[in-house]
């Protein structure tokens, strides 16, 4: 596995993508802790950038990757390798390579301008949506063969997350509101790791504003520093189970 997972490692941090993803953190992080004097408004600003873009790139390009590999992947499991370490090696290659560019993009900037917990609680949820987007591309690549549904099911999915699960929880709480249906609410946005780290980042702030239903409800039931642990605990959650289901897709998966 070590050895597989240096070789993409190496590759994937010569791609071109890679090394625009990390231009476009630089010059965001960079440009706006410059043009903006108050560092916590320049957080708000990066979290929206981190919500929109970490998820669209990692999963668009995570399963451009795994797609265009197909003939490298079979020519590995031609060895004596285990299906398992293949899309492990996958998984943590471009984790780390995204990992990298964000960290170096974006959390140099956050530790020169703004080295404090919101700070480290906005980065912590940038390195989990990768590795949480990452899992769920994997997971789609490898449960349909097709690259074309792949990559339209990996758009919609975006999509989903970003835009029109927020607009469905609205219209449920307005279709409901004469009836005790918070919990349910509160449930579904356990459902979205996109709103999960809006949460965890806002409730550090004093943009309660921004939370939304959603994160409203969150913080009436477990309060700002429960809150806080309980997203970055469903957020772990995500981590795992996508990981697993992308593993165990590829296991059974007939090449």
């Amino acid at each position: 596995m070590t050895s597989i997972f240096k070789h993409l490692l190496a590759d994937l941090l010569k791609n071109r993508i890679i090394i625009g993803s990390f231009l476009l953190f630089a010059l965001t992080g960079w440009g706006l802790f410059f043009i903006e004097s108050q560092p916590q408004k320049a957080l708000l600003v990066l979290m929206q950038v981190t919500l929109l873009a970490i998820p669209l790139i990692t999963l668009v390009f995570s399963s451009i990757y795994y797609y265009n590999s197909g003939e490298f992947i079979e020519l590995l499991l031609s060895h004596p390798v285990k299906r398992g370490e293949v899309i492990q090696s996958f998984h943590m290659a471009l984790s780390t390579a995204f990992s990298i560019a964000y960290l170096l993009g974006i959390g140099l900037p956050i530790l020169v301008f703004s080295a404090s917990v919101h700070g480290a609680t906005l980065l912590l949820v940038g390195l989990l949506l990768i590795w949480i987007f990452i899992g769920i591309s994997l997971f789609i690549s490898t449960l349909i063969h097709d690259r074309v549904r792949g990559m339209g099911l990996t758009l919609i999915t975006w999509a989903f997350f970003a835009f029109l699960f927020d607009g469905l929880l609205i219209y449920l709480m307005y279709t409901f509101a004469d009836y005790p249906i918070e919990k349910w609410i509160l449930f579904l946005t356990f459902l979205n790791p996109v709103d999960i780290g809006r949460i965890a980042v806002i409730m550090q702030t004093e943009a309660a504003a921004m939370m939304g239903l959603s994160g409203a409800i969150f913080r009436d039931f477990f309060g700002s520093a429960k809150g806080v642990i309980v997203s970055f605990g469903v957020l772990m959650l995500w981590v795992v189970s996508m990981y697993l289901l992308a593993v165990r897709n590829f296991r059974r998966r007939d090449l």
